[in-house]
Formats: structure tokens, sequence, C-alpha cells
């Protein structure tokens, strides 16, 4: 794959050729799938996806036991400056703060995505953020620490500001407000959450709102025309 540049299905068919009885287990063509997702690297240890990977595995296994996981992996320490520079391209980037005090609590990029039941056409899509659920579940983030680091099961996340109880989370999985069940779910209650443009969105709608060519259009009354 590495040297051909070709997917793990291609590979497996020139394998084949040569040896028919080759049939590599479900488990081995999803890791295969992996490496071809991250461009087939010399050194795979050393990428944050696959890091990601072996995490949602142990915690697969640590829910099979009915355990919390042993390590927590925060999303926002071990992916600053990969998912940071792609979400700051991304016009539709939103920021998710407390209602109570304000306080950013997760940006859009940390969203996990679960499936989501059009009840008019009985359409199912993955979704990360929609009207019909009452939770928004992210990855977790590094102020809740505290909590998730205890080795409860489940728990209450609550402000790291002004200690208002704004979500839930339960390794064992939960039921959304739309049906779909979500594992593991580390959740913010939509109801105690507001959603907000981003600073890096906001920040470019200044900047051109305050360029001369606006500033002018605005004083002599021609901004319909820009």
């Amino acid at each position: 794959m590495h040297k051909y540049h070709i997917t793990s299905i291609e590979a497996l068919s020139r394998i084949q050729q040569s040896r028919p009885i080759c049939e590599p287990n479900e488990g081995f063509m999803q890791q295969l799938d992996l490496y071809h997702e991250m461009q087939t690297p010399v050194n795979v240890d050393d990428e944050p996806v696959y890091q990601r990977w072996l995490w949602r595995r142990d915690v697969d296994l640590s829910i099979a036991r009915g355990k919390a996981p042993d390590k927590v992996r925060f999303e926002d320490e071990t992916t600053r400056g990969v998912k940071g520079v792609e979400a700051e391209s991304k016009a539709g980037m939103f920021e998710l703060k407390c209602r109570k005090c304000r306080q950013t609590l997760a940006t859009s990029q940390y969203l996990t995505p679960h499936t989501v039941r059009n009840t008019k056409n009985d359409k199912i899509t993955a979704s990360k953020s929609s009207p019909s659920c009452a939770h928004y579940f992210l990855d977790p983030i590094s102020w809740m620490r505290p909590e998730l680091e205890q080795g409860k099961t489940d728990g209450r996340l609550n402000c790291p500001k002004c200690s208002m109880n704004v979500g839930k989370y339960a390794w064992q999985g939960m039921q959304c407000s739309c049906g779909q069940w979500v594992v593991p779910a580390i959740s913010l209650a939509r109801g105690r959450i507001d959603e907000v443009g981003s600073r890096v969105v906001q920040d470019r709608q200044d900047k051109v709102s305050n360029t001369p060519a606006v500033v002018l259009a605005k004083t002599t009354g021609r901004e319909e025309n820009l």
C-alpha cells in the first residue's frame, strides 16, 4: 500500500492473485483502511489518527468489562495544531458557551457525530448537531479532567468557571433524545448551552466590515452596492 499508493482492497486483490487463500479478518482490514486514510505513513505510532484509534479500542474493551477506561485521551491536548489548523479554515465553526457565565466549553471541531433518523422520510444521517437532539456529544476535553479521571462509569459535568451543571457522561453510553444510542457518551445539555459563532469567524467579519471600502460605503449610504 505504501509503495504503490493503493487501497487495502486493491492490495488484497493483488496478494490473492498469488495466494488465493489469503483472507484477513475484519479488524485487520479496518486497520489497513485507517492506514490508507493516514496516507500510508512510515511510522503510524506518531499519527494522531492512529493514537485516537488505539484509545477508542481501549475504551471499547473497558466498556465490555463494565469499567471506565484507565486512561482518558483529551482531544484538545492531543490534536492541538492538527485539528486547530483545519478548524480555522472552516467558516461554519461555532463555540459552545455556558449559558450562565458565558465560559467557552468547546468548539464544534470536538463534536462527535451520531446517526439521526428523520421522522418525515425515515432517512438516517450522521449529524454533529441536530435541533432534534437535546445534547451535544463531544470528545473528552481537558476541563473535564477532574471528573473523567475519577474512574467512575458515569457522572455529571459542571462548568469549570461557575460550577453550573452543564452536562453528563456515561462510558457505557446513553440514548439521545433523537432515539439513537451514543457510546461512549460525553454530552453537554442543549438547554444549558449557547451556540455562538466562533471568534475566528467573527474576527473575519469585523475585518471585512472595517475595511476602507466598507466604511466609506456606510458613510455615503452606498453599502448595498458593494
